[in-house]
């Protein structure tokens, strides 16, 4: 009778407990029975949580799941708990509380990691702080969210985790249930096989150490006992309840220990014996028996071992017919080596079984490009607990699934292309029946996404209800921009006064996107002029998009392209982003996509997922090409004096109006940083403008404001916070890039000075090369800026990189070269005006002329303002011709500065002068010139 109620208490108790369990809990709110109140919050960039109990528990396990890591911390005699968190990323995080006695949680909640959260590059960790008595008052509190399906994983033996703390718990378990069964029989009970039968769970009734008294053993269900001492023998006996074979596994064995397993017939005839060294488990299989006969099974500790404390376990599975256990067609596939091969890229299902307990099926599965893969294993029958396993190939465990009982497992798994293993096999409390299971692996590759940077998305115009290519059109090819439909229809206004949200300046027109075949039309050429070396000049992605089909992927399902309106804000066009990435992760079926990116998509990328954190885990790599990270002077040169969006054939004035309040551009301004690092505006020749001074002076000062502060905000984001993706930056280097203006007082005017080569013509060194942490790998390329998508060496490494080869590539370099071959010419005329100069190169005549432009693959010519720069790309000399006598005004005097890799160093910065006058061209100083 007294065991009786005992038990009757112990299951009331555990019923409330579980009920509790299922009450839903939010920060501060009450609890069950157990946990009255719970807050979390962020404290010194830490994650903090407190958990207060209804009453001092003995022994309380709190246990923290991220990712694939999940870290316990075992407190006892508390009432209270308090503990400090370091998360290891940014994304969901599970909190669960367990007292020792129970298996299943008393308390399990999910948060979201908030972004003042310190993420740790050493991994999850867990310690123990300090009560903290204002933890309801808290200003940066985090909302818990009760969990309802508690986290099986909490259930696993702890040998598996290798620290220990879940096998304690779990013994401390098991004795509380042995405590409960030794309170109900002794060893005058081992007679009585209906009330053993009957337990869950059998222990051990000492003495065992005989044939006559052994305990008993029934089918399908667990034995536990303790080698307690040296020289300690423990005997089970079984009754064949069928013919058939007869499976026996020891399980279970303490971390230290070498406990052997034998198997003997009723005439104490040993059948079988499995004696490996370690606490490996042990097996004996395919034991022939007969119905109604008498099996006995011995555990024993080899030499010395035993422990007091760790009970083992022990089983029996019987199996009525031999042939509902043969082996299925992919055998033998028991080892890595003899893994079975399925097809390259394979995409199906197959049925397989588990011949016997300890039978282990490998699978060799390969792919050729990276990719999100399915693996589902399904259809166990009851008494088999199966789990799953991806492998490396050298058999290293990257992703399983051990769910309960005959529970279908699934692994979904983000990998590079290669050759993986899939383990199948029975958990080690699996008893065994006759089996098959049905395995389903399938690799959808994870699609790419091509983004453009600004102005490298043709644009269309809706007036009137009539469509035409307003950004780049095969007209504008032909005869240049610098016409008022451009400078009109692609204008932009503030919506209000001071206000950052801009729309457009003319009314009744829509601007979009081109949309043809669905997108790609957009960003592959820029114009598709049937003139050769046009279309070829204004190239983008259409090399890349031809690499990357012949690798394997294909339009409008694995590769994607994102135009976008890239006169607005990035915190704008994140939009579009966002749904570009559901798209391609909806068609594909993949779990992650990669970005593929040129110039400022590179920005707009980092405020999508800066500001949209829950879709970083939506990414699997970024690849940055030529990405003003710190900004460009070239903004500042749009807005203030016109800027030609390295279009041979527009207008710089157009550019200008273009990008008067056009949020991106201002979006590209030199952030903060870049004037700490070396600003890009100078009062003379030495003396540099500071930030603050850019924002004030109205020297330098650009008009509008409010765009102004928005982008220098929208860059202390971009700039500080870091992402958690992969990330690869491919700079530009070897071309003479323009690096700002420095005043020159004699003359009264801003003009252009540049580096040495060492940018990429558009982006300066220091901003491209500008690296967060987050940025794995940096790769350089003698390239032009907006050539830089169809380099082919950068499309190579591009493709490496999707593969998850980080390998610089032939034609790359992993450092910059600090030494350039060029040579470029400051062009400005003595009396202010514009120089309209004639040139020779080639055995072509040119003149510079701002209304007239002139198309030339082996110059670069741009125009500041009165100023004109000529950039010679094959590193031949010009010849200029003398100006010719004016007849009623002074003959023109122009000034020109030539500098050149060829030149000694004092020349690097000043360059020399030369003077030409209607006399030709002549050397002079600089003291001279003025």
């Amino acid at each position: 009778m007294r065991n009786t109620v005992k038990r009757a208490l112990f299951l009331v108790l555990m019923l409330v407990l579980c009920w509790g369990n299922s009450a839903p809990l939010g920060w501060a709110e009450k609890s069950h029975s157990i946990v009255e109140e719970v807050w979390a919050w962020v404290e010194n960039g830490e994650l903090r949580i407190q958990a207060a109990l209804a009453s001092t528990q003995p022994k309380i396990l709190l246990t923290v799941i991220q990712d694939d890591e999940k870290k316990s911390l075992t407190l006892r005699e508390e009432s209270r708990l308090s503990v400090a968190i370091n998360p290891s990323s940014t994304g969901p995080l599970s909190v669960q509380l367990r007292l020792s006695s129970q298996e299943k949680p008393i308390g399990d909640w999910q948060l979201t990691v908030p972004e003042t959260v310190n993420v740790s590059d050493k991994g999850l960790t867990i310690r123990e702080e300090s009560w903290d008595k204002k933890a309801a008052k808290k200003e940066e509190a985090i909302e818990l969210i009760a969990n309802e399906n508690a986290d099986e994983e909490l259930n696993r033996d702890t040998d598996e985790n290798g620290d220990g703390t879940e096998g304690n718990e779990q013994q401390g378990s098991i004795q509380e249930w042995a405590d409960d069964f030794y309170d109900e029989f002794t060893v005058e009970d081992k007679s009585n096989e209906a009330a053993l039968r009957s337990r869950a769970v059998i222990f051990e009734l000492e003495p065992n150490d005989t044939f006559g008294k052994a305990d008993w053993l029934f089918d399908g269900k667990d034995g536990r006992g303790r080698i307690a001492k040296s020289g300690d023998v423990d005997m089970w006996k079984i009754k064949a309840t069928k013919d058939g074979m007869m499976n026996v596994s020891l399980r279970e064995i303490p971390h230290g220990q070498d406990y052997n397993l034998y198997v003997y017939n009723a005439e104490q005839e040993e059948m079988g014996k499995s004696e490996k060294s370690g606490n490996s488990d042990e097996s004996v299989e395919g034991i022939a028996i007969e119905k109604n006969k008498w099996y006995y099974v011995k555990v024993s500790g080899n030499g010395n071992s035993y422990h007091k404390d760790f009970y083992y376990v022990i089983r029996a599975d019987v199996l009525a017919d031999q042939e509902n256990g043969k082996v299925d067609e992919y055998e033998p596939n028991n080892t890595i080596q003899t893994a079975y091969e399925l097809p390259s890229d394979y995409s199906a299902s197959l049925i397989g079984n588990l011949h016997s307990r300890t039978d282990v099926d490998f699978y060799r599965f390969s792919f050729s490009l990276a990719s999100t893969l399915f693996i589902d294993l399904k259809d166990m029958p009851e008494g088999m607990d199966i789990d799953l396993y991806l492998l490396d190939e050298s058999g290293k465990e990257l992703a399983k699934s051990e769910k309960p009982k005959n529970a279908n497992e699934q692994i979904i798994f983000n990998t590079n292309p290669g050759t993986y293993l899939i383990k199948v096999m029975a958990s080690k409390r699996s008893g065994f029946t006759p089996n098959s299971y049905k395995l389903t692996a399938v690799a959808k590759t994870i699609p790419v996404i091509l983004i453009p940077g600004i102005g490298g998305s043709r644009l269309e115009a809706e007036e009137g209800g009539k469509t035409t290519e307003i950004w780049l059109g095969l007209g504008d090819s032909l005869v240049g921009i610098n016409d008022p439909k451009h400078r009109r229809l692609l204008s932009l206004e503030p919506i209000r006064p001071n206000s950052v949200d801009v729309g457009p300046r003319e009314q009744g027109v829509t601007i979009y996107p081109e949309r043809a075949d669905e997108g790609f039309s957009a960003i592959e050429y820029l114009s598709y002029s049937p003139l050769d070396p046009v279309r070829n000049m204004t190239e983008q992605y259409y090399s890349m998009v031809k690499k990357l089909e012949k690798t394997g992927y294909r339009k409008h399902r694995t590769i994607f392209a994102m135009p976008y309106d890239w006169r607005y804000s990035s915190t704008k066009n994140s939009t579009y982003l966002k749904e570009k990435i559901d798209l391609a992760l909806q068609r594909s079926g993949a779990r992650q996509v990669h970005l593929v990116v040129h110039s400022m998509g590179g920005l707009l990328v980092r405020e999508t997922l800066l500001s949209n954190v829950s879709y970083q885990s939506k990414v699997n790599r970024i690849v940055y090409m030529g990405t003003p990270f710190l900004g460009s002077p070239r903004a500042y040169q749009a807005i203030r004096f016109g800027y030609n969006f390295s279009i041979p054939w527009m207008a710089e004035d157009t550019g200008r109006i273009i990008s008067e309040y056009a949020p991106a551009v201002y979006e590209l301004l030199p952030s903060k940083k870049y004037f700490e690092t070396v600003s890009f505006l100078k009062k003379n020749r030495n003396d540099l403008y500071t930030y603050d001074e850019f924002l004030q002076d109205k020297k330098v000062q650009l008009a509008y404001a409010p765009l102004v502060k928005q982008g220098g905000l929208l860059h202390e984001k971009w700039e500080n916070k870091t992402i958690n993706v992969p990330q690869y930056s491919i700079i530009g280097t070897g071309q003479p890039t323009f690096l700002g203006y420095w005043f020159d007082a004699y003359h009264n005017e801003w003009a252009p000075y540049y580096d040495t080569g060492l940018g990429d013509g558009t982006v300066p060194y220091i901003s491209a090369n500008y690296a967060q942490k987050d940025i794995k790998k940096r790769y350089y390329v003698a390239g032009e800026h907006a050539k830089l998508p169809t380099i082919p060496e950068v499309i190579e490494q591009v493709t490496q990189l999707l593969k998850g080869e980080e390998k610089v590539q032939p034609g790359l370099r992993n450092a910059a070269t600090r030494k350039a071959n060029y040579l470029y010419y400051v062009i400005s005329q003595e009396d202010r005006d514009f120089p309209r100069i004639t040139f020779t190169k080639s055995g072509r005549t040119m003149t510079l002329d701002p209304e007239e432009r002139e198309i030339s693959e082996d110059l670069s010519i741009e125009y500041h303002n009165r100023i004109a720069v000529i950039r010679v790309l094959d590193d031949e000399e010009i010849e200029f011709a003398s100006p010719a006598p004016q007849v009623d005004k002074p003959t023109p005097r122009y000034f020109i500065d030539r500098f050149s890799s060829d030149d000694s160093k004092a020349y690097q910065e000043t360059g020399r002068r030369y003077i030409l006058d209607e006399a030709g061209l002549t050397e002079v100083s600089n003291e001279e010139a003025a």
